[in-house]
């Protein structure tokens, strides 16, 4: 099985990408922030189907799944959305290719990747990431709303999100590194000994599936408003022209990611209101919620920056800045005394030569 020419999947990725995209069952006309439907861009997605195909399907040379063609895929998308059983599309794949268990294996799950934008699978050449779904039987969306059918189990009666809370005071105050990632079920997830948080930035994904049937109920929603919470569209995406130093950070955090794209949309979710970042509205996510934020209320500033922006605790903000001025002024009354000194004891030294 030869793997189709690269160009051969950008002449035609667009237009799969848009199959994808409009089977999904979106009709609204407008988006989550109030912009019309017509301002979604597939641009990053088509980064991450490219990313998946190269991956997955054209390594060696195809010879590791049973699709031969990116429109291939379209057929395994529509037998999942039509609810069709993972062992019985294996079954057609197996019978309509030839090909062996594993080639068909890789295929469904690339289909089940690009259709969830979630990771299905082990990748063959690739050593075992970190978190991978396995989806062996049944149909995908019964899957994936078990997959996010899990009550809540962490404490949350003394946890707030206020509106200081959002990604520039956790990377900025609490130190916790702000990274993406193309995986949803990576979103919110704090790694790297609790020193970097994950965020799902694909937020044209989310968009398009704001009434596909895959995904349960509230969960593209719930998703869009963490977004929203992290990167109001009001602090990071004004265009107003008066500076914003939450705006630069913003702007330099999206030119530091030098392997993806990332979507234009992230900060263009709207801005939540006081009864909207209640952690008692989050479900899907209420529980890495809690974790980063009591990992963000655990940091302790260790730079002079962090001690400047940290206002959390407004007395012992003061209390640390007046201590700092005390000793500035100290020092420099010391300096000031000694050089007096310095300077009587050499007109003495003058008057008596």
């Amino acid at each position: 099985m030869s793997r189709p020419s690269l160009e051969f999947i950008d002449t035609h990725a667009l237009e799969l990408v848009e199959c994808f995209w409009h089977r999904s069952g979106s009709t609204k006309d407008r988006l989550f922030n109030g912009d019309r439907a017509t301002q979604l861009s597939h641009e990053t997605f088509r980064e991450y189907y490219h990313q998946q195909w190269n991956l997955i399907a054209g390594h060696g040379d195809g010879q590791y799944v049973a699709t031969s063609s990116p429109k291939d895929l379209v057929v395994l998308i529509d037998q999942i959305r039509e609810g069709k059983a993972r062992q019985d599309i294996m079954a057609e794949l197996s019978a309509s290719t030839g090909a062996g268990e594993e080639s068909c294996e890789n295929s469904i799950n690339l289909a089940a990747r690009l259709l969830t934008m979630m990771k299905f699978g082990v990748v063959k050449h690739q050593a075992i990431p970190r978190r991978v779904l396995r989806w062996d039987e049944g149909d995908l969306d019964c899957f994936v709303k078990d997959y996010f059918d899990v009550t809540p189990a962490l404490s949350f009666e003394h946890v707030r999100l206020p509106k200081a809370f959002n990604a520039w005071s956790i990377e900025t105050i609490g130190g916790i590194q702000i990274g993406f990632t193309d995986n949803l079920a990576d979103h919110l997830l704090l790694v790297e000994e609790d020193s970097k948080v994950l965020i799902f930035h694909h937020a044209s994904f989310l968009e398009s599936q704001a009434q596909s049937s895959i995904f349960p109920d509230g969960v593209v929603d719930e998703t869009l408003r963490t977004l929203a919470l992290l990167f109001s569209q009001s602090e990071f995406s004004s265009h107003r022209s008066r500076r914003n130093s939450k705006r630069d950070w913003f702007r330099n955090l999206l030119e530091k990611q030098e392997h993806c794209t990332i979507d234009p949309r992230l900060a263009l979710c709207g801005n939540l209101q006081a009864e909207d970042r209640q952690i008692e509205r989050f479900v899907f996510w209420r529980d890495r919620l809690v974790i980063l934020k009591q990992a963000y209320d655990d940091a302790t500033p260790r730079t002079l920056s962090q001690w400047w922006h940290d206002r959390r605790n407004g007395v012992q903000w003061y209390t640390f800045w007046v201590a700092v001025l005390v000793f500035l002024v100290t020092t420099f009354l010391g300096v000031v005394q000694c050089i007096e000194g310095a300077l009587q004891v050499y007109k003495s030294y003058e008057a008596a030569s």
